[in-house]
């Protein structure tokens, strides 16, 4: 199923299962933008033969995508329904690691994906990750996001750690310490980090080289240096400054050379997240009285206002897709979050109870990551983009998170 950007007219936000006769796929699943309810996507996953640990992690790649309902228990013989079966087995147990897995949709009867992956044994929980990634595209027509990476800021008794994990994996990795860090954010291609640091008392941008480990400034003027936010190109950097008095938005290519003033003066002015055609920026400014999303046009130079609703909306992020913005609006006293087209209307709730700031968006556009405190506690929260679906990601303190895009 070929993904393709939702708009406005199909924004209503449910998923929609279609059921299928015999000889057709058992069933599709459509994430549009209105209910915020669904049907689980049904798979078995009996075991792979020979491997206890491959077959436990197998199921928590897929529980994670929110949409799967995972059965261990396989299918009777001699019925059509509307699930799907994923087996498998060790084909080769020595240095040259080989797993085969195979997904099968049992209401069609065919089979839907098969791969034989080899390599270092080692690598077997990268090939179940892939195969999982695979196969959720195949079940509901969109990419799997558990080959994917997720950066993050830890609050610890001794300062702030900016750290790295694979999406389902355990372990953390620290990249970068310092009494206060802010905002990370993955630059296009996947390979570095922009970020503020206050490890000289002061805040600073700085970019990290996530391959070579190099770490240089960007932008260290007088005042206020914070919310860098990445253009598409991967070559320039959107900032808030304050070296002239008011907190502005500026472009900066990534030695730090200023090459256009964005904002003049009117209130507060921070940045949020580029569209990703990077005609648009969208920020937060309180020129109005109160913090408000705006969309500066770089074609243009125009500004206008977005959200309407709500007397304090933050930190909008635009979904890869294009197709919807996501921001935390503060309403009694909670943070919520919210989905709006970018073309403007009626915002949409997608947080229930608990307050909840700062999302990152999944590079497929499906899932949003975002911190807070929920029914399970205080974390780092996934939500399904229409809120069908929530859980505690990550428990702890942790301040803000971003999302690697798919690696180019």
């Amino acid at each position: 199923m070929v993904l393709r950007p939702l708009r406005l007219a199909k924004l209503a936000l449910v998923l929609l299962f279609l059921g299928q006769w015999a000889g057709l796929r058992a069933a599709e699943l459509t994430i549009v933008v209105n209910q915020p309810t669904f049907t689980p996507v049904v798979v078995r996953v009996p075991g792979l033969e020979g491997a206890p640990e491959l077959t436990y992690l197998l199921r928590e790649d897929l529980k994670a995508h929110l949409v799967f309902r995972v059965l261990t228990e396989p299918p009777l013989s001699g019925t059509h329904l509307q699930e799907y079966l994923i087996t498998g087995r060790i084909l080769s147990p020595g240095p040259r690691f080989r797993l085969y897995l195979e997904l099968r949709d049992l209401f069609s009867e065919k089979i839907l994906l098969r791969k034989v992956f080899s390599g270092a044994p080692s690598s077997a929980p990268y090939m179940v990750h892939r195969f999982v990634d695979l196969a959720v595209k195949e079940m509901a027509g969109f990419p799997g996001v558990v080959s994917s990476w997720v950066a993050f800021v830890r609050r610890t008794p001794s300062g702030d750690e900016l750290c790295l994990k694979d999406f389902t994996g355990k372990k953390v990795r620290v990249l970068y310490r310092a009494p206060i860090l802010l905002s990370p954010r993955f630059s296009p291609d996947g390979r570095h980090l922009a970020f503020v640091s206050y490890a000289q008392g002061h805040p600073e941008i700085r970019v990290l080289d996530l391959v070579s480990g190099k770490l240089h400034t960007v932008a260290a003027f007088p005042g206020l240096n914070a919310s860098p936010v990445w253009h598409p190109d991967g070559k320039h950097l959107v900032a808030t400054l304050s070296k002239n008095g008011n907190p502005d938005l500026y472009l900066l290519d990534l030695s730090g050379r200023i090459l256009r003033r964005l904002t003049y003066g009117e209130g507060v002015n921070t940045g949020g997240s580029f569209s990703p055609d990077g005609r648009y920026l969208a920020f937060v400014s309180d020129r109005t009285g109160s913090p408000q999303i705006y969309l500066y046009d770089f074609e243009t130079g125009g500004t206008r206002r977005l959200t309407y609703t709500g007397r304090y909306n933050v930190a909008p992020r635009w979904s890869p897709l294009g197709d919807r913005i996501i921001f935390a609006g503060e309403r009694k006293g909670r943070f919520i979050l919210f989905t709006m087209d970018p073309e403007g209307g009626s915002p949409m709730a997608i947080s229930g109870k608990g307050s909840y700031e700062a999302p990152a968006v999944a590079p497929n556009g499906y899932f949003v990551l975002a911190r807070g405190r929920g029914p399970e506690g205080e974390g780092l929260y996934l939500f399904l983009i229409n809120g069908a679906a929530r859980r505690l990601y990550l428990p702890g303190p942790v301040l803000e998170a971003a999302w690697a895009p798919w690696p180019q």
